[in-house]
């Protein structure tokens, strides 16, 4: 069990490498630029219009995943602070 959790994890790490090699890239800011533009990333998705708010939040979220596979601070080893 604890060997299938640590495959997965080092699986995690390598998707989160792939996702790095690809956005650190000058095209690939370009590329995540444009997403952020068209993804509703700093401004409201919501639409009158039936259904298009769905259609953007869709959008949104995988915005929201590419930047969280980009971030390195969810890929970082989380120590326990010891209180002395």
């Amino acid at each position: 069990m604890a060997e299938t959790q640590n495959d997965e994890k080092q699986e995690l790490m390598e998707q989160h490498r792939r996702y790095l090699r690809v956005f650190e890239t000058d095209d690939g800011q370009k590329v995540l630029e444009d997403l952020k533009a068209r993804g509703f990333h700093s401004r409201s998705s919501f639409s009158p219009e039936p259904g298009r708010t769905d259609f953007n939040e869709g959008r949104r979220s995988i915005l929201n995943h590419i930047l969280f596979m980009t971030d390195t601070n969810n890929f970082t080893e989380k120590k326990e602070e010891s209180h002395g």
